[in-house]
């Protein structure tokens, strides 16, 4: 790659971090910190900084072993990242629900497990990807 060039490709960054650039755009989903400009064409491009943060990325999740929640967590932290307050469960960053939020969105009593709403059904969904994602760090 040459030196202090304003902004790549995809393709240089992919060779440059040895990934394939189906998982520098899916990160580009998943990941608040990485916004990549665009051309007025579409094209993706690349500044320093988030070379930094792709890299930062790769170390979380391959080296360090975090789940994307986890890495997102951190790397928000370090960016001084906000997520979204009003964001929609089904958009396609996830966020983990805090206790507060999975209580509010469930009935105060209920006879029967089976969600009776699409809402509450979300949110089961939620809680189940994260206890999961909590067995995969266990069990490392």
């Amino acid at each position: 790659m040459e030196t202090k060039k304003p902004y790549y490709s995809i393709g240089q960054v992919a060779e440059f971090l040895e990934l394939p650039q189906s998982v520098l755009r899916y990160w580009e989903t998943v990941f608040d910190a990485l916004q990549p400009a665009k051309s007025p064409k579409g094209s993706r491009r690349y500044s320093d900084q988030d070379l930094k943060i792709l890299h930062d990325i790769k170390r979380l999740l391959y080296d360090r072993g975090f789940t994307i929640r986890g890495a997102n967590k951190i790397l928000n932290q370090k960016y001084h990242i906000k997520p979204p307050e009003n964001e929609h469960p089904s958009e396609t960053k996830h966020r983990p629900l805090n206790a507060s939020q999975a209580q509010s969105s469930l009935p105060e009593k209920s006879d029967s497990v089976k969600p009776t709403n699409e809402k509450q059904r979300e949110v089961l969904q939620r809680i189940i990807l994260e206890l999961k994602d909590i067995v995969r760090v266990l069990d490392q």
